[in-house]
């Protein structure tokens, strides 16, 4: 029943990822067997041809016209079959790229549709390098070049066992010694097994191998993944280049490459000298083999079975039908192992979004009069020892400034987090007016948002794009939010105005941001968009005192008749808010006003008091 079970799996899987492949590359099956059916070919006729030349160059009655014409057949075949060889794989090449960045596609779109909060478990993240690392070698593209071995060894099988039939039927003529043995069925029957000898320790070897290869790979794994996160993070990102100069820290990232490049190596060693014994002593029964097919070959020529040139053709038979066996088997053993590997990419497309899509619209209504209550929230990150948010109630509308205050880590950022639905209650419930906010429509909750986090993205586009976060934009609302970002002097200097192409990943004209200046373009963004509901989290770090009460100002005139949260570690740009949230250990432990939260002498009034000295 379990091997039933089993079977109807693999043919289930390998049915999704036939339409999967043809969905994402159409025609890359038909290619695939006639690339298959053209590699299979060639080499016959490059066989075929010499073989009956030398036969021809040994014949007392040879025809110099009909050598010549097979020579030149010869060179256009070799020819004309290199470069449709060429063509057809290249061609290939290009569908199977296709599919491999569709494939990249699919793995970060599915990470956007999932839960912001998985993108901080290791283990999926382990798995989405993974897919994305095994490129043509495993998952769902190395089927296509899987089938199209095995379809490729099907038919040099087929054309192999038709011409080593006619080999093994010519008999040696008269009644002598060496025709009596030549001619023997136990001698056919030797040169079998000694062919199946040969074929079957090729795969045994072939086998344990690739076995160790893929133990190997296990274990080695962590060690290129750190690897390649080194090498991104530290060396390909120029924007971290200014603390690796200033504190010399080159040295202590090239220590932590070689160290885990020493324990790569070291574990790749061991695997690359059991590689190289295995092929040895399979080159070994190989050459072995080879030779004793030479000699078959050659004393059934000697003693006149067939011309000198089918030993050409013989011996080159035996080999193509060797090596497609051990082909054929090869690929059907990594074509039934790579069924894992295309489980694990459908298994995590499969995987529940978490994110509730909802149905109910978000209606103009609910724009204009809305109230969001949080009823008893509690939420964990994944992988996390204690919540970051424990029994959270409040309520807050539209019209109403709100300020989220609190010491690092208190649980102000997951509050917001969870209000914008990136991550979903796992105790309590989100209400906007009276209904659990996952029943409505993702998207369109998403609109009410106008967002500026402490961890902001600019991109390397031009400058409005970033503050549109689109292509086709209006771009006098582009310029009027940089300007109310307090933009507006720095866009008035850039010659290509909003067209201006921020860093250099993409134009060497590109333009570098300040910290202070980035953060206004992402103000901008959040002031473009005009939704229902602002929340700013921390977005001023950069500014200084000044100009961050200057934003505050700014942003509580275009906030008038919006609800906005505030989150901000300068106390002093909270106190106009009509209420002050006080997190602590992920618990709200204060609410009310700034001025009944400083008589109420609590931790609210402790931060002040420790902050207040600097502004007096």
């Amino acid at each position: 029943m379990k091997e039933k079970k089993e079977k109807a799996f693999c043919w289930k899987t390998l049915k999704r990822a036939a339409g999967y492949l043809s969905g994402e590359a159409h025609g890359i099956f038909a290619l695939t067997l006639v690339t298959a059916l053209l590699n299979a070919v060639y080499p016959y006729a490059g066989i075929l041809l010499s073989a009956e030349i030398l036969t021809q160059l040994s014949s007392p009655a040879r025809d110099r016209e009909h050598i010549l014409f097979l020579a030149a057949l010869l060179v256009v075949i070799n020819f004309v079959g290199r470069r449709l060889l060429d063509f057809c794989g290249q061609f290939l090449d290009v569908r199977m790229y296709t599919v491999m960045k569709h494939i990249e596609r699919d793995v970060a779109a599915k990470a956007w549709r999932m839960d912001y909060a998985m993108s901080a478990d290791p283990k999926l993240n382990e798995t989405k390098q993974r897919i994305i690392r095994w490129a043509y070698d495993r998952g769902v593209l190395a089927l296509v070049w899987q089938i199209r071995e095995i379809f490729q060894a099907c038919v040099t099988m087929g054309i192999s066992v038709a011409l080593a039939a006619e080999f093994l039927g010519a008999l040696v003529p008269g009644e002598g010694r060496a025709a009596r043995l030549l001619n023997h069925p136990g001698s056919v029957l030797l040169f079998l097994g000694l062919f199946a000898l040969s074929i079957a320790y090729g795969l045994y070897t072939s086998a344990r191998t690739q076995k160790a290869f893929c133990e190997a790979d296990e274990r080695l794994v962590k060690y290129s993944n750190q690897m390649i996160h080194l090498t991104d993070s530290c060396f390909e990102d120029y924007q971290n280049g200014k603390d690796i100069r200033l504190f010399q820290g080159a040295e202590m990232i090239l220590r932590n490459l070689r160290a885990n490049k020493e324990a790569w190596t070291r574990g790749s060693q061991e695997i690359y000298r059991y590689n190289r014994r295995m092929t040895s002593l399979s080159l070994l029964v190989g050459r072995l083999f080879h030779l004793a097919v030479y000699l078959f070959v050659g004393l059934k020529a000697i003693y006149g079975a067939f011309g000198v040139g089918s030993i050409l053709k013989y011996t080159g038979v035996v080999t193509q039908l060797g090596d497609g066996i051990t082909q054929f088997c090869d690929s059907i053993r990594e074509f039934l192992q790579n069924f894992q590997y295309v489980k694990v990419y459908f298994d995590y497309l499969d995987m529940p979004d978490f994110t509730a899509a909802g149905e109910l619209p978000v209606t103009e209504q609910i724009r204009e009069n809305y109230e969001f209550e949080f009823r008893h929230v509690s939420y964990t990150y994944p992988g996390a020892a204690s919540p970051s948010l424990r029994d959270i109630s409040c309520r807050f509308r539209r019209g109403e400034k709100i300020a989220a205050v609190g010491r690092n880590g208190s649980g102000k950022t997951t509050f917001i987090k969870l209000l914008c639905r990136l991550c979903e209650p796992q105790e309590g419930e989100i209400l906007l007016n009276g209904v659990d906010i996952r029943r409505y429509d993702y998207i369109q909750y998403l609109e009410l948002f106008s967002t500026v986090f402490q961890d902001y993205q600019i991109f390397a586009f031009r400058l409005g794009e970033n503050v549109a976060a689109e292509s086709e934009y209006d771009r006098e609302r582009a310029v009027k939010a940089l300007e109310d970002a307090g933009f507006g002097e720095r866009l008035a200097a850039m010659p290509q105005g909003l067209d201006t192409w921020l860093f250099k990943n993409f134009s060497e004209e590109g333009v570098e941001l300040s910290g202070g200046e980035s953060q206004k373009v992402a103000i901008a963004r959040c002031l473009y968009k005009d939704a229902a509901f602002v929340v700013l989290d921390e977005p001023t770090a950069a500014l200084d005192p000044v100009a961050e009460a200057d934003i505050y100002q700014r942003m509580n005139q275009f906030t008038l008749d919006k609800g906005a949260i505030y989150i901000s570690h300068r106390l002093s740009s909270c106190h106009f808010c009509d209420r002050i949230l006080v997190f602590e250990q992920g618990r709200i432990v204060e609410q009310g006003t700034h001025e009944s939260l400083i008589a109420a002498e609590g931790l609210y009034r402790r931060l002040w008091d420790a902050q207040a000295k600097y502004y007096v």
